[in-house]
Formats: structure tokens, C-alpha cells, sequence
């Protein structure tokens, strides 16, 4: 094309560049044009037949005639634009080249934009490319995905995805990977290409957790009878900030108290629901709220889980399910956070800011077919009550053979926060893991300059969520360097009585005796985020540089 404009070339490229770009608003096939160029014409004459070309395209309208009781026309505005104008709670991922824009799809011709005639997709305001739109329904798609198409048929609307695949028949044996030579097949929305799938609840974990909601609902209103004085004592601005832990994991629950006590944070609105009576005299004698209900909590293993998703980690799942949903019922708005959190700041009055949402959780960070598309963080969320939110903790409650058949109630949640939000309104929020203030493992593991940035006081979170950590040890050993333990080591495993016999005294305050004024950094992997430079210590991770 260049050298067919040699001449005159400052004028022609200047017409060229108008030309090009009525093609790229219009959508005119700029190939079939090009192609269509005799070389041997004047360029007045090339470019007369690109306008007559132009003024054609526009005349005929985009969207075929098969169509059009589909679509009357198409517009486009920007990702970030149309992100802050409609905020869906979904954690927004950057914006790329090639992802730059959303396209809107009009159902009518009153449906297109002031001056939109439907020939085009031009690039419009979000204000103006929505002007006449009655409902607005949002897709959200993965960019770059590697051979995938997308059928919008027009029928009676469904609120779902239906999924094909090119996987093999279940049962056949072999690769079940994805290939050509299969046909495309109904799959779930989990399946991956590889051909695997999250397994369906099996019927002994089904029955498995029928006979255990037998005994949590028969005995509910007794229960709920016996919470109720204490949670009123927790509750402030009908607030109550839940947490659970079992004598196995009562060292993390004592670093929350004396940590934050440290930083002269008040914890009068935790309730703990501890899962032994161990549990509960320690957090009793730490100053904060205790409930134990022996009917549900008898059979809860006291020791600490092992890792992530074993029978241990798996059971206090259930106890977290039971808690949340004993406050939900008594009408009480709730953050719910596990016992490996810790607070630099109060985190409610952050909540208090976001009033239009019904459930704020925290972005585990994870971008896992499970947890789409909240990629919600079960260890950390805030639930304000109202019908909607009940009857959501309500049916994570009756997902437990989900979360007996997974090990967690994080796939769970993502299920049902989605369902929920398409199908009841729920409001849901997903705290971006690009913000600042609520970070977690995911930002400990692979956010190595924001680390810096918390260590050095360039960033101030509100909390900080050691998830993605196998087990307690692994998370002292992190909250340690990191200058975030505040537990005596006399204290580590012990109960209150044993504690309480080392100052021969029955009414000491726990948190006097076993709390660190200032707790000292401690290296044990160089490979991970540090207060002071770690470069001696082992690597956790294989070959994995140091930290600093």
C-alpha cells in the first residue's frame, strides 16, 4: 500500500489515516479493500474507492438479518470505565492490551446509544453506551483462551454457562485430555482440560453429614437459647467479630490477642466459639468472650490439622459453618476471620464504609477454576445481616457434603456466593488482592516488592491473613520473622490452668503472663518475607533466592 502512495505522500497519508480510521470505527474488512486495490490507479482514484466503499459499509446495517430479533447493533467503552460504573464484587484483574474495552450487544434498536444507527461498533462512554439500556446483563469471559468459542443463542434466557468440551466419554480409558478427535460433549463449568473435574460429594460423606446435622439442628434452639446472653455481650453496633479454634490451634489464637494488644486494639466484639473446653477457659482468661456448646463440639479433634484439608482442618470447617450461622440467626452482622489474622487496625470500621454490599471477603488471591469468579477467601469475610445473607449462610450450612468431599468450605462459598448474587441479588465484594489493605499469603508469597513496602512502613494494611501456609509450625515460623509473634514459648500448647500454676494464682490475666511487649524477629527461611535479612537460613522453597 505504502509504495502505491509514493506520490504526493504527505497529502495521500493524511487522507489514508481518516480512511483507516473510518475503517477501524466502522468495521470495514480492510483486507478484502486492500486486496481489491489496483495498484496501476491514480491514488485519487484508490482512495475515491475507498470512500464509495466507506459510505456503502455504512448503509448496511452490522448485524445480519437472521440476527436482528437477536441483536440491532454493537458499541464499545473502556474496561476500567465500565469496571468502576458497575461494580459486579468480582476482584477486577488488570487491564491489558487486547483486553481494553467490553462490548455491549443491543437486544432493539431503542436499545442503541444517542446516534448510534447500529452500523459499527464505535467507542463510547459508559454513560452514553448505556443511556437506553432498560437491563444491562454483564459475561465475563477469560482472555486469551486458547481455541474457545462463544454461542449466544437466542431462547429463553438462562442464567448459566453451558460448557463443552472436547473430552472424552467418562469411563473410557487413556488420555482424557483434550483433543480434536473428540466430540465436543457437555462437561461442569470445572472441568479443566486435562479432563479433571471437582468430585461430586460422594454418598458416605452425604449420609456422614446428615447424621451430624441431625445433631447440630436438633439441638439449635437449645443452643441458640444458651448463645444468645453471651453474644450479647460480644455485639456492639450489632456487630460481632466470630472466630473458632480448638486447643491445637490455640497459640495462634493467643499471638491474635497479644499482638493486638500490643498495639492497644480493642477485642471486647471477638467471640470466640471454641471447640473444647480448653479452648474456651484460655480465651476466657485472655479477656475475650468465650462460647463451648458440648453437644456439637464433643466429637472436634483438639489437636492442630496437620496440613490443608486433612480430616482435622476438614472437621473445624464444620465448626465454622455452625458458628456463622448460630450469629446469622440471632440477627447479628458478622466478620468471621480465623485465628491466623492479625490485625494492625480495627478492621469493622472498614466494613462500615461499604454499606451497599451484603458480604465483603477478602481475595484469597488464588485464580483457581474452583473459586470462580469471587475467588473468595473463607478465613476472612464480613456478612452484614439481612435476609439475603442469612438464607446464604443458611445454604453454605446445608453444602456441608461439599465441604466434607473437598476438605474446605472455600469451594463452597464460591459456589454459593455466585448462585447467590445471579439468583438472589446478594451483593457480594471481593477486596481486590491489587488493593492494600486487606493482603494475605497470596501477597506473601508472590508479592515480594509489597512486602518490602509493609516491612519498610511504606504500606499500611489493615490486617494480615497468613493463609496459604501448610500448618501452624510453618506460620510461627513466618509470623516470627516477619516480627508478628508475641507468645512466650512457656505458653505454646499449654492450658489455662498450667499457666495459671506457674504464678500460683488462679485469676492472673493469661495475656500478662504469656504476651511479649515486643516480640523478637527470628529467622527461619530466606527465601520469605523478613524484617532483617534472613540470607543464612534454609530455603522453604527448592533453589528459591533469598528474600532480600
Amino acid at each position: 500500500m505504502v509504495k502505491a502512495l509514493q506520490k504526493d505522500q504527505e497529502t495521500t497519508d493524511t487522507k489514508l489515516k481518516e480512511i483507516l480510521n473510518a475503517i477501524h470505527q466502522n468495521q470495514v474488512n480492510e483486507k478484502e479493500l486492500i486486496q481489491s486495490m489496483d495498484h496501476q490507479h491514480e491514488h485519487a482514484a484508490f482512495l475515491q474507492t475507498l470512500k464509495d466503499d466507506l459510505v456503502h459499509a455504512k448503509e448496511k446495517p452490522l448485524i445480519p438479518s437472521p440476527l436482528q430479533r437477536l441483536f440491532s447493533g454493537m458499541a464499545r467503552v473502556s474496561r476500567d470505565d465500565f469496571f468502576q460504573q458497575y461494580d459486579t464484587g468480582v476482584p477486577q484483574d488488570e487491564t491489558i492490551a487486547g483486553n481494553e474495552n467490553v462490548l455491549l450487544l443491543y437486544s432493539n434498536r431503542n436499545a442503541l446509544p444517542p446516534n448510534h444507527d447500529g452500523t459499527g461498533i464505535p467507542l463510547l462512554s459508559v454513560e452514553n453506551a448505556t443511556q437506553h439500556c432498560n437491563t444491562l446483563k454483564i459475561v465475563m469471559t477469560q482472555p486469551d483462551k486458547q481455541n474457545e468459542c462463544l454461542a449466544l443463542v437466542g431462547q429463553w434466557e438462562s442464567y448459566h454457562v453451558q460448557k463443552f468440551m472436547r473430552l472424552p466419554n467418562d469411563g473410557v480409558k487413556g488420555s482424557s485430555s483434550v483433543s480434536e478427535s473428540n466430540p465436543l460433549r457437555h462437561v461442569s463449568r470445572l472441568h479443566i482440560d486435562t479432563g479433571l473435574a471437582q468430585r461430586i460429594p460422594t454418598a458416605p460423606k452425604v449420609r456422614d453429614y446428615n447424621r451430624q446435622l441431625v445433631t447440630y439442628l436438633s439441638s439449635f434452639d437449645a443452643v441458640l437459647k444458651k448463645l444468645m446472653p453471651i453474644a450479647a455481650r460480644a455485639a456492639k453496633d450489632n456487630t460481632i467479630v466470630v472466630m473458632v479454634c480448638n486447643h491445637g490451634q490455640s497459640e495462634l489464637l493467643m499471638n491474635f490477642v497479644c499482638s493486638s494488644r500490643a498495639r492497644g486494639l480493642d477485642l471486647s466484639q471477638v467471640l470466640v466459639f471454641a471447640t473444647d473446653e480448653e479452648t474456651r477457659d484460655l480465651a476466657e482468661g485472655l479477656g475475650l468472650v468465650a462460647f463451648y456448646s458440648h453437644v456439637n463440639f464433643e466429637s472436634m479433634p483438639k489437636h492442630a490439622a496437620g496440613y490443608y484439608a486433612d480430616d482435622t482442618f476438614t472437621e473445624m470447617m464444620m465448626a465454622k459453618l455452625y458458628s456463622v450461622h448460630l450469629i446469622s440467626q440471632l440477627g447479628y452482622d458478622l466478620l468471621f476471620q480465623d485465628v491466623d489474622v492479625m490485625w494492625y487496625r480495627n478492621p469493622l470500621p472498614f466494613f462500615s464504609n461499604f454499606s451497599h454490599f451484603d458480604v465483603i471477603v477478602q481475595d484469597d488471591g488464588a485464580r483457581n477454576i474452583r473459586f470462580q469468579p469471587y475467588s473468595p477467601n473463607s478465613g476472612f469475610y464480613f456478612a452484614r445481616h439481612n435476609e439475603r445473607t442469612e438464607y446464604f449462610i443458611h445454604s453454605l450450612l446445608m453444602a456441608g457434603p461439599i465441604i466434607l468431599q473437598s476438605g474446605s468450605h472455600q469451594n463452597a462459598m464460591a459456589a454459593i456466593l455466585n448462585e447467590h448474587s445471579s439468583w438472589r441479588g446478594l451483593h457480594v465484594k471481593t477486596w481486590n488482592r491489587n488493593m492494600q489493605e486487606l493482603p494475605n499469603g497470596y501477597h506473601f508469597q508472590t508479592r515480594k516488592e509489597y512486602m518490602k513496602d509493609i516491612i519498610q512502613g511504606n504500606s499500611h494494611p489493615i490486617i494480615f491473613h497468613m493463609s496459604w501456609t501448610s500448618n501452624k509450625e510453618e506460620k510461627r515460623a513466618k509470623l516470627e520473622q516477619m516480627g508478628d509473634w508475641y507468645v512466650k514459648d512457656m505458653c505454646v500448647g499449654s492450658t489455662a490452668a498450667k499457666i495459671r500454676n506457674i504464678r500460683k494464682s488462679k485469676k492472673i490475666d493469661i495475656g500478662g503472663t504469656c504476651c511479649k511487649a515486643n516480640p523478637k524477629v527470628k529467622c527461619h527461611y530466606k527465601d520469605k518475607p523478613s524484617r532483617i535479612p534472613c540470607k543464612e537460613s534454609p530455603a522453604l522453597e527448592k533453589n528459591h533466592p533469598s528474600f532480600w
